[in-house]
């Protein structure tokens, strides 16, 4: 007989609510870029492009965000496409361009933030930071415990 650990229905049930809360993050982000002329896949990327105020590369942008290089570059080339975001010399590497989010880009950034606050204000402002801070910690340590 094959005696499970009490904790494995706790991390099959914690995993599941993950799933469900990325789709509804998914779903949420559809309805928050509705009339913006993004997708939430086009936001995440255009956000994660924008961190930190300097051009990056495609690649650098795909490992923080966990995803595919080909992925993000597939919607860096669509956000190029619409001025969102151009591409520059990279001065330490010919072959990999960094991508500069535009003006516009930024522009949309800022509108797209507004929606977001607005909208996490309406679902958090039930909970005190230290359960949000709790959750943040355990999501963590358990991704990076996955990642080893």
């Amino acid at each position: 007989m094959n005696e499970k650990s009490p904790y494995s229905r706790v991390l099959n049930e914690l995993t599941s609510e993950c799933f469900r809360l990325n789709r509804s993050f998914l779903e949420v982000s559809q309805q928050l870029t509705e009339g913006a002329g993004v997708t939430g896949t086009q936001w995440g990327v255009l956000a994660a492009l924008g961190q930190g105020g300097e051009p990056t590369t495609v690649a650098e942008t795909a490992r923080r965000m966990g995803l595919a290089r080909q992925s993000v570059q597939r919607v860096a080339d669509m956000l190029a496409a619409t001025g969102l975001v151009k591409y520059v010399p990279n001065p330490e590497d010919k072959r990999a361009k960094l991508v500069e989010v535009t003006a516009p880009g930024r522009a949309l950034l800022e509108d797209l933030k507004g929606r977001q606050h607005a909208w996490v204000d309406s679902i958090v402002s039930d909970y005190s930071d230290v359960d949000i801070d709790a959750a943040i910690k355990l999501i963590k340590n358990i991704r990076q415990r996955i990642s080893q």
